[in-house]
């Protein structure tokens, strides 16, 4: 018999496939502002675009990570929480790009 799933084995939720005409969010080049940055939800690594909900310093933003080693990575811009979950549950729904 196996325990629970550790936090090692969780992978991440796929986001779902974009359909109709999603938002079109300005992602824009990624900034070290010296703030420390904890991610609170991720999407699974298997699939292209990656993407990160993050907060730091009080704010809250999306990142994406593409390219063949998730080398380039852009964000959405800093908002407040109720903005970023919204964002992040467009994303997730593939009402958001």
């Amino acid at each position: 018999m196996s325990g629970p799933p550790s936090h090692f084995d969780y992978h991440g939720d796929h986001p779902a496939r974009p359909h109709g005409r999603p938002l079109r969010v300005r992602w824009q080049k990624s900034e070290d502002r010296g703030a420390e940055v904890r991610v609170r939800e991720h999407t699974c690594m298997c699939l292209r675009p990656t993407y990160e909900l993050c907060t730091a310093g009080g704010l809250w933003f999306v990142r994406r990570f593409t390219g063949k080693d998730l080398e380039i990575v852009v964000e959405s811009a800093w908002m407040p929480a109720r903005a970023a979950r919204t964002l992040w549950m467009r994303i997730m729904t593939g009402q958001a790009r």
